[in-house]
């Protein structure tokens, strides 16, 4: 077999997730280093399963893209040392390769050398003894070999997988814990299965059954190999893991933010994502920083004292959300953070005229038919906060209730009133937050309580930063609908009666949507970007940056233009566009853009 293609390739690897699957509770047993866990199995088997997440059962035309999948599943799903130096030889392997092609001996050197190198870069203090001896010593030999005649890719697998093998019999002699405890590296036997199960791949390609069998004596001896009882003191108690998006640092810098704190240090960066380990005895200290690093898109604290001592180790913060239907947030969020949404109850008049379609539809048909009697919105009744409290305490500890503003509506007294009602040792489990915006403005503020969640921050914190974050929201909104704002108030109603059309430039302030100015311009993108510009522009300057939610009443148009603004010229962060709430629609539908933006 002188090629492969990304087919066998993806064998190779799918197969080594299960290998390390099967094997996990093998490598775990004997992980004395950097302390006695023994997860290290685990771990690497929770990278691997995110690798497989992300090719199995799908189809890849090249290289690059089987590369780019398998190197973004590793990074989501890295936990622990060995997983983030295997994520970290992934990157270098995928990312030395040619995108297209197949690959022969010598370009597949090329990515197992560049594996390695890029694996040493991702710690902070290689040793020797450890699973870096490992893919060392297959690197070399791969290269070595695949610059001679021979090129015959499963013959040059297999003599390095004998190299591979006597550096990992080999880690005792470099590592003095390894050699008290009668062990050898439990991250580079890790690694060695993820080779052998690379070569049982590979041999299926060949007709040649004489070749011998690798034995690989050090997995034939794993049970004899238990680890020998003795007690190591955890000069930093705690394992920390994240992984940040939109990072603002390389790993050097983040490195040197970091390194004081602890050891155990790894940092790989692909693409936009970068995932960071650290043992220290100030996880805290170690969370702030990296939250000024990126945006934390997962977070772990492990008291590694505890779990060598086989006691709940992993801390976990637990709230659930309760919003009402104004957040108007995207599905996916919502499926995705468990959130409970109390929508509104909604009486049209003249109901089975305008059909059961969308909100916004319905109002233009409305338009169309002359209606000019507007949709009747109920308020929401304390029990229906009552029973969305109790569904969310069935499954969380904590319940944070985050309503649309006050001043606009009854749903905060109603939560309040709602969590009365509850069982008094129960009341103290929920939090309730006036969001004091609609809208874009609410979705800041849950996306904010996510954030913070993520952080495992406790709920009091939580509430506090929330409420110091709300001040700092901006909301713009440029309206249209002469028909169902005519009873709104703050209104010119003389504005209605010009044959010119208009439209009210309106902004919250204090809880309040306050119309500012009227236009007559229809580019609703252009006006709404001008203003943010104007407002951000000293900040920006100073390399702050801004995230910004956009709702429109089906004004697709005009909402993409102005994310795409937003984004190129002022790259600002948008996590999402959405269609206005039900309500919100009906005051400002059919052509309405809104866009709540903050610094970060």
């Amino acid at each position: 077999m002188e090629e492969i293609s990304q087919i066998e390739l993806q064998k190779m690897i799918i197969f080594s997730c299960e290998k390390i699957e099967k094997d996990k509770e093998q490598i775990n047993k004997i992980n004395v280093f950097p302390v006695p866990d023994q997860d290290t199995g685990s771990n690497l088997s929770a990278t691997l399963n995110g690798v497989r997440e992300a090719l199995e059962n799908k189809e890849f035309s090249t290289i690059g893209e089987l590369g780019d999948s398998a190197m973004e599943g590793a990074l989501i799903a890295a936990q622990g040392n060995t997983g983030i130096i295997y994520t970290g030889w992934l990157a270098g392997f995928f990312g030395n390769l040619p995108r297209e092609g197949a690959l022969t001996a010598q370009k597949l050197s090329i990515g197992f050398k560049e594996g390695y190198l890029r694996a040493i870069d991702s710690i902070q203090n290689p040793k020797k003894g450890t699973i870096l001896d490992v893919m060392e010593a297959f690197a070399n030999s791969f290269e070595s070999l695949s610059k001679t005649e021979e090129k015959n890719i499963i013959t040059i697998f297999y003599q390095s997988l004998r190299k591979a093998n006597t550096a990992l019999l080999e880690t005792p002699k470099h590592m003095e814990i390894l050699k008290t405890a009668g062990v050898v590296d439990a991250g580079g036997l890790g690694f060695l299965l993820i080779l052998e199960s690379y070569f049982d791949i590979l041999k299926l390609h060949t007709l040649d059954d004489s070749m011998e069998q690798i034995i690989i004596s050090s997995t034939n001896s794993k049970e004899e190999m238990a680890t020998k009882r003795f007690i190591q003191i955890l000069s930093n108690r705690y394992e920390v893991v994240s992984l940040l998006t939109n990072s603002l640092n390389k790993p050097e810098k983040i490195r040197s933010k970091l390194h004081n704190l602890g050891n155990c240090l790894d940092v790989i960066q692909i693409g936009n994502k970068t995932k960071i380990h650290i043992h220290t005895d100030s996880p805290y200290e170690v969370r702030d920083i990296i939250k000024e690093m990126g945006d934390i898109e997962s977070l772990k604290i492990q008291d590694m004292a505890k779990e060598v001592a086989g006691e709940q180790s992993i801390e976990k913060i637990s709230i659930g959300i309760v919003i009402d239907e104004r957040a108007g947030l995207g599905q996916k969020i919502i499926q995705h953070y468990n959130i409970n949404i109390i929508p509104f109850k909604i009486d049209w008049p003249e109901g089975e005229a305008l059909g059961g379609c969308s909100i916004c539809e319905k109002i233009k048909e409305a338009e169309r038919q002359g209606i000019k009697t507007k949709p009747k919105i109920n308020p929401i009744p304390a029990e229906f906060f009552y029973e969305s409290f109790k569904e969310q305490l069935d499954q969380f500890e904590k319940v944070l209730c985050i309503v649309s503003s006050s001043k606009l509506s009854s749903n905060y007294e109603a939560a309040l009133k709602a969590k009365e009602m509850l069982p008094f040792d129960t009341r103290e489990k929920i939090f309730i937050i006036d969001s004091k915006n609609i809208s874009s403005g609410q979705s800041l503020v849950v996306l904010k309580a996510l954030e913070l969640i993520k952080e495992l921050r406790n709920i009091k914190d939580v509430v506090k930063r929330l409420e110091d974050f709300i001040p700092k929201i901006s909301v713009y909104a440029v309206l249209e609908d002469k028909n169902w704002w005519k009873k709104q108030p703050n209104i010119n109603l003389n504005w209605f009666n010009s044959k010119k059309k208009y439209y009210s430039l309106a902004e919250m302030k204090d809880g309040k949507m306050v119309t500012l100015e009227r236009i007559q311009s229809d580019h609703f993108a252009e006006i709404l970007f001008k203003k943010i510009e104007k407002n951000t522009n000293k900040e920006i300057k100073r390399g702050a940056r801004v995230r910004a939610v956009i709702a429109h009443g089906d004004n697709p148009e005009d909402a993409q233009e102005l994310r795409t603004k937003l984004k190129n010229i002022i790259k600002t962060e948008v996590p999402f566009v959405t269609i206005t709430d039900p309500v919100t629609s009906i005051n400002a539908c059919p052509e309405s853009l809104i866009v709540g933006w903050v610094i970060k």
